[in-house]
């Protein structure tokens, strides 16, 4: 823990009488000059990134040199450092992992955050010593997924932006493991880990740190059973949420079980980073104690909205509503500062009746439904005279170009005085480090001196000897005062004993050079500390995840096809069926397809009656959505068990504990793309895998199948994102639980005019599918020569008759191959509607 801050917390404690929390800030960190404004604003943790395998690919990133040298930075301050591993990795990227992990190991990283599962286990299993954080990536919603990452060994786990603070108090109460809280900065408006809008649209994967955000576009609504737009009077970018700000209710995340405090921002200037570090350090501080009041919290709150796009308390405090999002505008909205008087066009210049001070440099702007319209202040004027800076309740003039209306809002999208603030906290070292010293002086011995941090000692003796004094000797105050000069260093003498006996002189060059040896020796300890011995790694024992063998990495190869062999596989693949409602099932169950899933829970009662009334000798299975916890999880688990069915498909790892003595299929949710996490997935008793479809075809030919165990999304509208948010009652301007879903067809349609379509899964969990079907009907027997088993047919929106024509003809195909009467009826089938994915064409 932060060696400078523990007196803040205890004298905060002391102060108000509350036993002072134990929490850690966590600041982001994309560059060097980032990390050192968060360390020296009072960061007591910082997260960054390696020049690989990071989640912000577009931020600037450390080189092993910059880590090592922003490592030792940190360690010498008493700050941890987490390094990100926080994307999907493919086969091939293990080797180049395993170097990268054997260089952060070795320099002291205090904690790796990781996303894949592949990767989790091949870190316990290699590196049993390191700390492992599992990423928001990983998509944890709930108290079981926490469990279920807490039996794996992990030592922290990074809070999905979807879980609220009673579901934290819930995990904090069931669990052990730390519980990492975004607090502040952009939201995702999808499940992290669940969003492949970007993906499929561009092919820049957010599970590869490419995301393009495509959630920061214009989208409309749309009824599809009438075929009409249905407007947003409050603005068009219904996937863009504002920014999360837990700042007035800091200390109600903290007493929650937040323990590390995350500001989201690898991609955000220093000025930004030392801003909202400092800001929270000074309101956390006063949720505990005296130091600010009134006024003071005011300027703090109001520095944070320098960069927003307006605040939400987020899902923290049960906020997913129409006050949610920024449906005007997606980027930084800033700070209103008065509104519009009147413009002269001639010159080019306007008149601001000022509600907030304006200065010269700042930014603005004017905010529309079209867009924004702004600038930077290059002549400010009060009264006619150019001034540097213009306080509120005056009216000044502005150079502005663009054309306004009387009235209209103005906003400070850019303050330079705040800027300048936050600059001159980090230009040079601030943080004390409180130390001790002893020095002892003897005529003809050698000058001897020793410096401690409380855990750290350090000796050392100088090459010069004090002897007699023939003018003015030394003194003991006058060696206090010289050795306690400690500028230019992150340490602060908080006592200094100068034992002196007899009257003694020594060059004030030999002081000073045995003054700073000491000081670059503690430094030096202080950073040493956290290297670690690689002849200390133990890769047997218990560190091993349960279910794992303690030896060979590789799974069991199975045989390559022959080329041009129709299947090199001891078995054929089969088609499974997915069904949103029951009257996609009952054409199903007509059909008889061999194995059905079944989306609804609402119906599933009566979807398991219609299966029994049908006679139905297949495999009927529910699909248990990840965000199901508690009652709704609760009612999965009493359905399943009256009704036994052989099979459940789980898309969240923290249900597959839940389905004991079941039969478990892992969906794509799960993102598997790699040997490793599908034998994780395998150890941990899911028998059935579905791949992520960012695999391609040859990255799934170089996987090794044992077994018919391997399922493909094959058809249909792919899932892009899982909402908790509901854009159907955003633009009615409706409540939660309205369920205007129910009441018609809709979708979300972007400025290309494709139409995207939203599925209500339960309550107001809301998944929005990519606007082209999945269509992989012609590459079925290269996918089964691939090792894949089973290939599923997805129905979302389609009627029945549309149900039974997609089933008929893939399975025509799985008959009869592609015949050239086949080949003829899917030329004239609406190829625009339809996608291969990236089953031929990665993703970045």
């Amino acid at each position: 823990m932060r060696d400078s801050l523990m007196k803040d917390r205890l004298n905060a404690g002391k102060k108000s009488g509350k036993k002072p929390p134990v929490y850690e800030i966590l600041a982001p960190a994309g560059r060097r000059e980032a990390l050192e404004a968060a360390v020296q604003n009072g960061a007591d943790a910082v997260y960054l990134s390696g020049k690989e395998f990071g989640a912000r690919k577009f931020a600037a990133n450390f080189s092993k040199e910059e880590l090592l040298s922003a490592l030792d930075y940190c360690h010498e301050r008493g700050v941890s450092v987490y390094v990100t591993v926080n994307t999907l990795l493919f086969n091939q990227e293990f080797e180049k992992l395993k170097e990268t992990l054997d260089y952060y190991y070795g320099i002291g990283v205090d904690a790796v955050i990781v996303q894949d599962m592949g990767v989790l286990s091949f870190i316990r299993r290699t590196y049993p010593e390191m700390d492992i954080h599992c990423s928001t990536q990983m998509s944890v919603q709930t108290v079981e997924d926490i469990r279920f990452l807490e039996s794996l060994g992990v030592k922290r786990v990074v809070l999905g932006r979807e879980m609220s603070l009673e579901e934290i108090r819930r995990a904090k109460k069931e669990t052990d493991v730390e519980l990492e809280v975004f607090i502040h900065g952009a939201l995702c408006i999808s499940v992290s880990g669940q969003c492949l809008m970007s993906s499929m649209i561009g092919g820049r994967s957010g599970n590869r740190g490419s995301c393009a955000q495509p959630c920061r576009q214009k989208y409309t609504l749309y009824n599809e059973d009438s075929n009409k737009e249905i407007p947003s009077e409050k603005g068009d970018y219904l996937l863009s949420p504002k920014d999360l700000a837990a700042a007035e209710n800091i200390a109600a995340v903290i007493e929650a079980g937040g323990y590390s405090l995350k500001i989201e921002g690898r991609m955000k200037k220093p000025e930004y980073v030392a801003t909202v570090v400092r800001v929270y350090r000074q309101l956390i501080r006063a949720s505990y104690g005296d130091e600010l009041r009134g006024k003071d919290v005011e300027k703090a709150l109001e520095d944070l909205t320098i960069f927003n796009r307006g605040f939400t308390k987020g899902h923290l405090f049960d906020d997913p509503g129409k006050d949610f999002m920024s449906l005007k505008i997606p980027g930084n909205r800033g700070i209103y500062i008065g509104k519009v008087l009147k413009q002269d066009r001639s010159s080019e210049k306007i008149a601001i009746a000022l509600e907030r001070d304006l200065s010269h440099n700042d930014e603005i702007q004017l905010q529309r439904r079209e867009g924004t319209v702004g600038g930077r202040v290059e002549r400010l004027e009060d009264r006619g005279k150019v001034v540097k800076h213009c306080s509120k309740g005056k009216t000044c003039e502005v150079n502005f170009k663009h054309r306004v209306t009387k009235g209209e809002p103005v906003y400070k999208t850019f303050d330079e005085v705040l800027m300048k603030e936050a600059r001159q906290t980090y230009h040079k070292e601030f943080l004390e480090i409180p130390i001790t010293g002893e020095f002892t002086f003897r005529e003809g011995l050698p000058l001897r001196g020793m410096l401690t941090d409380g855990k750290i000692k350090v000796l050392m003796e100088s090459t010069e000897v004090p002897e007699k004094a023939r003018g003015k000797s030394l003194t003991i105050q006058g060696l206090q005062k010289q050795l306690s000069k400690l500028g230019g260093t992150p340490y602060n003498m908080r006592r200094i004993d100068v034992d002196l006996q007899g009257e003694l002189f020594i060059p004030a060059r030999a002081v000073n050079e045995l003054r700073r040896d000491l000081v670059e020796k503690l430094s030096e300890e202080r950073i040493q500390r956290y290297r670690r011995d690689f002849s200390s790694l133990s890769l047997n024992g218990g560190d091993i995840i349960a279910g794992e063998t303690d030896g060979k990495e590789e799974s069991p190869k199975r045989k390559t096809p022959v080329e041009g062999q129709e299947s090199g596989n001891p078995w054929s693949i089969e088609l499974t069926y997915s069904a949103a409602n029951l009257e996609q099932l009952d054409k199903l169950l007509e059909l008889q397809g061999k194995t059905i899933y079944y989306k609804e829970l609402e119906t599933l009662k009566e979807a398991f009656e219609m299966v029994e009334g049908k006679n139905f000798s297949g495999d009927f299975i529910p699909e248990v959505y990840g965000a199901a916890t508690g009652k709704e999880l609760d009612t999965y688990k009493k359905i399943i068990s009256k009704e036994r069915p052989s099979r459940v498909l789980v898309q969240s790892f923290g249900h597959i504990p839940e389905f004991e003595g079941v039969a478990l299929t892992g969906d794509l949710s799960l993102n598997v793309v790699n040997d490793r996490s599908y034998e994780f997935y395998r150890r941990q008793g899911v028998s059935r895998i579905t791949l992520s479809p960012e695999l391609t075809l040859a990255k799934i030919k170089e996987m090794k199948f044992e077994t018919k165990a391997t399922e493909i999304f094959g058809y249909g509208h792919l899932p892009v994102m899982g909402l908790k948010h509901c854009p159907i009652s955003t633009v009615m301007g409706l409540q939660k639980h309205c369920n205007a879903c129910k009441e018609g067809d809709y979708s979300l349609v972007d400025r290309m005019g494709e139409h995207f379509p939203l599925l209500r899964r339960n309550h107001c969990y809301v998944e929005l599918y990519h606007c082209k079907k999945h269509f992989l009907l012609e590459d079925l027997k290269v996918l089964e020569q691939a090792g894949i088993g089973y290939f599923r047919l997805n129905f979302v929106k389609e009627s029945s008759g549309e149900v039974e024509k997609i089933v008929k003809l893939h399975r025509r195909v799985l008959k009869e191959g592609l015949t050239d009467e086949i080949k003829d009826l899917l030329r004239w089938m609406k190829k625009e509607e339809m996608t291969k994915g990236h089953l031929y064409q990665g993703v970045e």
